[in-house]
């Protein structure tokens, strides 16, 4: 081969490669980065008027655990049949691959079934019944390789909606909120399931638990029904901030972003931002109480792209007023713009746009910038849900309360 096609060669490879945009897995809430937001790029972010394309649909079941997805499993948790059932899917093709019973139904005035997501890790895949079972399965089969009871086994107790924080793999750990006495929070040896650590007596909030590198050092956060709660990995405490919610609501995961932590709260509370610390307590950069708040996100977390949050703020319609998708500079607390009686929704972020799923079934695609509310599409896919999209390898998981949708957002399709 002659100098001139050797070179035409290597230049032809290195433009495919930088044509080629990252694909990625989302192997746990709030995906590769729990920060609700995808690496990919090169996504379908101009759609036509019926929408993108829809690759599969499977049945599902009642609940809003959403969907976990690495190497070409797609993996969630259902109610159907008098039970609660972790359910494994071909993430391409949509073809069952297994299910497995994990719990009895649960029923609860406020909706039924699941609330977690999975954990997908190696081999393993982990998951937390809204009963409070958490187990550890094989990923290929479905088969329970350990199992522990939170409730039974702790002295803890259901909450009212449920128990909804989703497994955390920290390294060696899979960490859980027991909600018990002397067992707040703790961590299981993921491989053999045994106990690693207890501490606490804190009361279980829904967030899930998070890893934070702080310096040189690792950070457990969790945020629990009256506070934020640091921990190191062997369990001991490094610090604590009280955050009171009325019923106990602490909902949203905080979002970390750099070495700042967001946190926000429903029921009047508000939200608030701090600088981590490795050798002290967070400190507080700024705070609203109530209507003050710029960003208040009950149920659906908040995404950050670029210095700005976005996400939906407010709780219900209450007095006249809606829950209004917000932009709000990271910052200040500054809100730059407001899209008011947008409802409830939830986003996920991805190639410098979100996707959101509305309540009543609607797949919303808007611009994420600071300088307008910018909507670029609107179809309706889902019926009734309050559960956010996953997106992985340049596909959109979504879910209802009966089945299990897999979009397609390759923009060269």
């Amino acid at each position: 081969m002659s100098n001139w096609n050797r070179a035409s060669c290597a230049l032809i490879v290195i433009l495919l490669a930088a044509s080629t945009s990252p694909a990625a897995d989302w192997p746990h809430w709030l995906g590769p980065n729990r920060n609700g937001s995808s690496p990919e790029t090169g996504l379908l972010t101009t759609w036509p008027s019926t929408g993108p394309k829809i690759l599969w649909q499977a049945k599902g079941g009642d609940g809003y655990s959403s969907i976990a997805v690495a190497d070409g499993r797609a993996i969630t948790l259902v109610q159907r049949g008098g039970q609660e059932v972790v359910v494994a899917f071909d993430a391409v093709k949509g073809t069952p691959l297994w299910e497995t019973p994990l719990a009895p139904a649960y029923k609860n005035q406020y909706g039924n079934g699941p609330r977690s997501t999975p954990a997908i890790d190696g081999g393993s895949v982990y998951v937390t019944s809204v009963n409070g079972p958490i187990a550890c399965l094989d990923v290929k089969t479905g088969k329970i390789v350990w199992q522990h009871d939170l409730l039974k086994e702790f002295g803890g107790k259901q909450l009212t909606w449920g128990l909804s924080a989703s497994p955390t793999v920290e390294g060696d750990l899979v960490l859980a909120i027991p909600g018990a006495k002397g067992a707040g929070v703790a961590a299981f040896d993921k491989k053999t399931g045994k106990l690693a650590w207890k501490s606490g007596d804190d009361k279980p909030g829904y967030a899930t638990p998070i890893g934070v590198s702080v310096g040189d050092a690792r950070q457990l956060i969790f945020f629990t029904a009256t506070e934020l709660r640091g921990v190191g990995k062997d369990g001991k405490e490094l610090w604590r901030v009280p955050w009171e919610t009325e019923f106990d609501c602490n909902i949203c995961t905080p979002l970390v972003v750099g070495a700042k932590l967001f946190v926000t709260s429903g029921e009047g509370v508000g939200s608030a931002l701090f600088q981590l610390s490795a050798d002290a307590p967070p400190k507080e950069l700024w705070r609203f109480e109530g209507e003050q708040s710029p960003m208040t996100n009950y149920w659906a977390n908040a995404v950050h792209h670029e210095g700005h949050l976005y996400g939906l703020s407010g709780e219900f319609v209450q007095e006249g007023k809606r829950i209004e998708l917000r932009c709000v500079e990271l910052a200040t607390g500054k809100v730059k713009w407001a899209k008011k009686g947008f409802g409830k929704a939830a986003v996920t972020l991805a190639d410098g746009h979100l996707f959101l799923t509305t309540k009543k079934g609607d797949l919303v695609l808007v611009r994420a910038t600071p300088e307008k509310y910018e909507e670029k599409g609107r179809v309706t896919i889902l019926g009734e849900n309050r559960t956010v999209g996953t997106i992985a390898n340049k596909r959109l998981y979504l879910r209802d309360r009966a089945k299990i949708v897999c979009v397609d957002l390759g923009a060269g399709n």
